[in-house]
Order: C-alpha cells, then structure tokens, then sequence
C-alpha cells in the first residue's frame, strides 16, 4: 500500500463549472487526419472484469498502442501544428484544409525546412516520422539518459539526435536555442512563460490535434463517461482530453494522473499557479517533466477536477493488468489506468471523487511498448 495518502489525490478548487473548452476554429484536426495514409480510429477495450473487481459499471480503454504506423498518438498533435505552420507560412487562408500529400508538395516548396524539436521519447519520433514523410530535415534534443531504443526509434526515421545533459526541461531549452540559431523550425509540444507567439501557437495546435482521439473515442463509447483518468506530462493531453470532455458533458469529471516526484500539475492545483518541480527519475519515462506547458495550463485550471499521483508499482502493475487483455502499454500508457484502479479501490478516493457501481470510467493508452527493455522487466516483475 502507498504512503502517499491524503497527497494522492489535489481537487482543482478553480474548476470552472460551465466551462465549454477553448473556442474551436472552423477547420477541424479529425478532417485533416482522415487524409493522411493508414488513418484508422484507433480501437476502444472494454475492461470487463476489471470493471467487476473495482465496483464500477464499466472501464474502457482508448488503446493507442498503435496509431498511424507509430506507437503512440503523438502524431496527432505533430502532424496538425505543422498543418498550421506550413498554411500560414505559405500565405493560405487560417480556414484551409491542406490533405496530408498537398502538405507534403507545399512543405518541399518552402526549403524544405528543418524541424527541430524537444522529447523524451515519443513526441520526437512522431516530428522525426513527419519530417520523412514530408521531405524535411529533423534533429531531436533527448536527455542523456534516454533509452537507447527510443534513441534508436528517433534515428530510425533519418533525424539527427542530439543528446543534452539534464532534465527533459533541459533539452526543451536547448531545442528551442538550437532552432533559432539555426535557421529551423521549432516544433514544441510545450512552451514557457518566455515563448514567442509562433511557438504558443505551434503548441496550442498540438493540443488541438489530440482532440481527434477523444472525438473518436466519445463516439465509440456511445455516451460521455462519468470520470476520465489521463496522464500528464507537461499536460498537453489532459488540457485536450478537458477540453474535448467539456464540449459533451457538464458533469463528467476528468483527473489528471502523474507520477509520483513528477507531479507539477497536482501541486500547481494546490497553489492556483503554475509549480514546478525537481527532476526525478521514474519508470513513467514519458510524463517525467518538471512544469506543465504554458498554453496548456489555463485549461487544465478551468476543466480538470483534480490531479492524483501514482507510483511506479502502480503504473507497473497496470501494464500486467493491460497485458492480460492484450493491450501493449508502457508505463507511461498504462498510468491513466493505474490512476482509475487506485482511485477505485480506495474508499476515501471513491468518495471524494463520486465513484459508484455506476460509474463509467474512460481511460487512455497512450503508447505501446517504446521501451522493449522496460516493458520486459515489468511483465517479469
């Protein structure tokens, strides 16, 4: 059992009830997506007997262990922003819809530019996977203590990768120093108080791009659910997964889910303004961040109800459960579920958090197994 007790779980005191997401633009990421090649709603799990032993009426699993030829959803985000910045760079209309091979011929006949971005791990290589398709350059700023397979991953798509001493903060910086030094396009899905209008913008549409998952996934599951457990990083997912959850339901609560040392988001819920936080080592390897991104903050405030943490064994413990089923997560993708098992199994939680036998309960997987090495140990643990 954890120690974490009553820090497991920050209620957001600033939730805005009545809040309906961000004003949504005339052209929408979904009509974008379905142009580009092998586009596929990803598929929903239903969690039957997990349901069962956790006293609630369902649990569904938005499994994006493979999206788009890649193991997690980031292309989403990457792949919509960079719709945004080759239509303004090219003098097309705010309104237009680009199809994914226009995108390419236009992109070619910029430069073609070199895109340069942040990751720990995912975020790079869906840049790296959209800069080869299109005929760009890339180069990828990792920490030095990335794993090697998704070093190997980034490199596997022709970007350079460049690795930083420090922090995932620590590469965001040099990313961003690099690209303006450089002559390349900055591609960030996160941004500090300190960015330029152009990158808020270019990480505003990476969360924008997110938005087709939940509007797949509202769809498959037919109605909103009660409660939404999603992960966080730098909260980019959880600000689309509010955002998107609000349009449907005035009711339904979402709960951001963070690893326990990197937990920015629930700490800033406590102190109603950005925190951050030490770097600190975890086999979430993909939501080990210090801050939450700057564009994403104000609607994390405004749409999620709380944040709670969650521990290594939990995460891992997640990922065996998720294997039983034959879903393919990594730590960092099964966390939103390991969030949902806590919460669930611990009546203080259920209370605080209104979980019934009735409740609906939605989670996401966000990547499958990026680091082969790691998912190996936790299934033998």
């Amino acid at each position: 059992m954890s120690t974490l007790g009553h820090a497991r779980l920050v209620p957001n005191p600033r939730r805005e009830r009545g809040y309906g997401g961000p004003p949504r633009g005339l052209t929408q990421p979904i009509s974008f997506h379905r142009t580009m090649p092998g586009y596929a709603p990803t598929p929903v799990v239903g969690m039957p007997e997990l349901a069962r032993i956790h006293q609630v009426a369902g649990i569904a699993v938005k499994n994006e262990q493979e999206r788009l030829g890649l193991p997690s959803f980031k292309l989403l985000g990457s792949s919509w922003a960079l719709h945004e910045r080759v239509k303004a760079v090219a003098g097309l209309s705010p309104d237009a819809l680009i199809a994914f091979p226009d995108l390419s011929r236009i992109a070619r006949g910029l430069g073609p530019p070199t895109l340069c971005t942040a990751s720990d791990g995912n975020h790079g290589r869906a840049v790296a996977a959209l800069a080869e398709a299109l005929g760009c350059g890339c180069v990828v700023l990792l920490p030095a203590d990335s794993a090697a397979s998704r070093i190997d991953s980034i490199k596997g798509h022709g970007a350079t990768v460049e690795l930083v001493d420090g922090s995932y903060d620590d590469a965001v910086a040099a990313a961003r120093a690099t690209a303006r030094a450089r002559g390349h396009w900055y591609c960030p899905d996160t941004v500090g108080a300190e960015a330029s209008d152009e990158e808020r913008r270019f990480a505003s549409d990476v969360m924008t791009g997110y938005g087709t998952l939940f509007e797949e996934f509202f769809e498959q599951i037919l109605r909103p659910p009660d409660l939404l457990f999603v992960q966080a990083g730098v909260g980019g997912l959880s600000a689309a997964a509010a955002a998107s959850l609000r349009r449907v339901s005035a009711t339904a609560k979402v709960v951001v889910v963070e690893p326990e040392g990197s937990n920015a988001i629930a700490l800033s819920f406590g102190s109603g303004a950005p925190v951050s936080v030490p770097d600190t080592q975890t086999v979430m390897a993909c939501l080990r961040c210090q801050s939450a991104s700057f564009v994403a903050w104000p609607i994390l405030l405004a749409g999620v109800d709380a944040a709670m943490v969650v521990t290594d064994d939990e995460a891992a413990a997640a990922v065996r459960q998720l294997a039983r089923r034959g879903v393919i997560a990594g730590a960092s993708g099964a966390a939103g579920l390991a969030g949902a098992l806590v919460a669930s199994a611990d009546g203080m939680l259920r209370a605080r958090l209104g979980i019934t036998p009735d409740s609906q309960v939605a989670v996401v997987n966000t990547e499958g197994a990026t680091d082969p090495a790691s998912y190996a140990a936790i299934l033998a643990g």
